[in-house]
């Protein structure tokens, strides 16, 4: 009697034994496998840094493979995809980003500017909206700039100037939310607060063409010759990739 209690005690430690060395196996190789796909990841990122974004998109591809509940190499596949126009797989792998990571507001952001860049306002406010949300987004500036620049398409003003206001208060150096916010006031002839906005994107990025430009044509349109001159002749200096300064030569060409 004594000795078939021994022997079934000893086959149930030898179950138990095996049992703990099958879940610590389990649990070393997801642990092995989550290292294995970070370093997949940093070299898909490197890749992308140097703009192959074939190469790239193969190793985020095996790094989603190898931990495919990772919400980081899901937004990352999702932002290559949106980098290659390819909109629908972008949309796909972001959404995927937020439904493992809800909280995710980069990912919410993410998918809210593919949703821009396909005119589908609604989609995109709704995302944005999401971001915006959770209190420990360390950069919401962006998504309320993004926010307004889709109230803008839609042509609700008012509302894209408070998303903007939002991100200068969130951000009060954001040159970009200053230069949208100068031309939502254009599109409302509130001309001085125009101006006064483009001049704060001047002030907080004044390597930045873009806002000398958008000041120049502005002061053009209000008879500010000697004004707006100035603001095109410093839109040609500062224009390295000359994406303003044809436009800006034209218009001088036709002031002087």
């Amino acid at each position: 009697m004594m000795e078939n209690d021994l022997r079934r005690t000893w086959i149930a430690l030898t179950i138990a034994v095996s049992a703990i060395t099958l879940i610590i196996g389990c649990a070393e190789d997801k642990a092995f496998k989550k290292r294995q796909a970070l370093a997949t990841q940093d070299l898909g990122k490197s890749f992308l840094a140097q703009g192959n974004y074939t190469s790239g998109l193969n190793e985020l591809l095996k790094a989603a493979d190898l931990d495919p509940e990772n919400p980081e190499i899901q937004n990352e596949l999702g932002l290559t995809y949106r980098e290659m126009d390819i909109y629908d797989k972008a949309i796909i792998h972001l959404r995927r980003a937020t439904e493992i990571n809800p909280s995710y507001s980069e990912a919410h952001n993410n998918l809210g500017t593919v949703y821009l860049i396909l005119a589908k306002w609604d989609l995109a406010i709704r995302c944005f909206k999401i971001a915006v949300k959770n209190t420990l987004y360390a950069t919401p500036h962006f998504a309320y700039n993004n926010l307004g620049l889709a109230y803008y398409k839609k042509g609700e003003f008012e509302k894209s100037i408070e998303s903007y206001q939002k991100a200068i208060q969130s951000q009060p150096s954001f040159s970009r939310a200053y230069h949208n916010l100068g031309i939502t006031y254009e599109a409302l002839n509130r001309h001085d607060k125009a101006i006064e906005a483009y001049k704060k994107s001047i002030h907080h990025a004044p390597e930045n063409p873009v806002s000398y430009f958008y000041l120049g044509k502005l002061y053009l349109r209000l008879n500010k010759t000697s004004l707006a001159i100035e603001k095109l002749k410093e839109t040609i200096q500062l224009d390295k990739e000359n994406i303003y300064a044809p436009e800006a030569r034209r218009l001088l060409k036709e002031k002087q």
